[in-house]
């Protein structure tokens, strides 16, 4: 039986509590629902971040979402510490974030299911990473166990990977012409991919096996609106998909988390000198029709014919 973690208040956040923490949010942060992500919702030449009543919208777009099909948001625990020292002045709303995953996700897990226990998981710790800034506050991750690292990269250590921030240590594998890691900090990690989306809502695709040793695939995804290293996106769909593996501890805190991902069509596909069509084309058949990927490579691979066996079908020859 696979218990999942404590539930928290939802912050897709009432009016009441966005006005409560308005006044606390830094003035570079349009609102406590777009903090890294502050792309617009639609390509419409501003590039700016959702106004006030635009999110609005949403949230009662997303109300009626719930409503009409019975859905649930994503639980992100751990949110309601009034001592939490939040690095926007208040707990982040995730409105904007849980109306596009509804909308966009390719999989629906069953309630309480391994998949939903290990996606609300993930998705706590990327909070807590992202909004907490004391790290021994985080309390998804194991404190004295907790590493991570990514592609073969740098294993982080857990006041590491909070001081160079998610960015860096997910891109950590990549040549210094794709991430200078050395020259990013934690502050331009995150102000690199501002403008790039409105938001980045992430899922699990399946999981392999249970704890304490738990695999999975994944997608992350966002529609391109925004900019990116001056590169114009025209709302193409931008997704990553990769695996990872999370060894967990008793209380199911993150221990040991190692991910796997192709970092580099991401990142030129957002300096658009790759086309999203060009990406992701053995995953995208494995989220569709489910299992590895690496399956459906080695499938496509061995399925292309000879070019002298083509050349004789094409002249109308039947093989032997």
């Amino acid at each position: 039986q696979i218990t999942a973690l404590p539930l928290s208040r939802n912050y897709t956040m009432s009016t009441t509590n966005t006005e409560a923490n308005a006044e606390a949010a830094p003035s570079n942060v349009p609102s406590l629902a777009q903090t890294h992500m502050q792309g617009p919702l639609e390509v419409n030449g501003s590039g700016k971040a959702l106004t006030k009543d635009e999110l609005e919208q949403v949230k009662e777009k997303l109300k009626a979402l719930k409503l009409e099909r019975g859905l649930k948001e994503p639980v992100r625990s751990f949110m309601d510490d009034t001592k939490t020292k939040w690095r926007f002045g208040g707990p982040p709303d995730y409105s904007l974030t849980n109306y596009l995953y509804l909308q966009q996700r390719t999989k629906v897990h069953k309630e309480g299911s391994l998949e939903q226990v290990v996606e609300n998981l993930v998705k706590t710790w990327e909070m807590e990473r992202s909004h907490k800034l004391d790290y021994t506050e985080h309390k998804s991750v194991d404190q004295k166990n907790f590493r991570i690292s990514a592609n073969g990269g740098k294993i982080y250590n857990n006041k590491e990977a909070n001081q160079v921030g998610n960015y860096n240590v997910l891109l950590d594998a990549c040549p210094a012409k794709l991430w200078d890691k050395a020259n990013i900090s934690w502050e331009k990690s995150h102000d690199m991919f501002h403008t790039a989306f409105a938001a980045f809502p992430w899922e699990v695709l399946e999981v392999f096996s249970p704890p304490p040793k738990v695999a999975f695939t994944w997608r992350h995804w966002g529609n391109f609106t925004g900019t990116f290293e001056k590169n114009q996106g025209n709302g193409q769909l931008v997704e990553m998909f990769g695996f990872g593996t999370a060894t967990v501890n008793s209380k199911l805190q993150l221990c040991d988390v190692e991910i796997f991902y192709n970092a580099e069509e991401f990142i030129n596909v957002l300096r658009g000198t790759k086309k999203v069509d060009e990406v992701n084309q053995h995953w995208a058949k494995a989220a569709s029709g489910g299992g590895c990927p690496f399956l459906h490579k080695q499938a496509t691979s061995s399925e292309k014919t000879d070019p002298k066996e083509e050349q004789k079908q094409k002249k109308g020859y039947v093989a032997a």
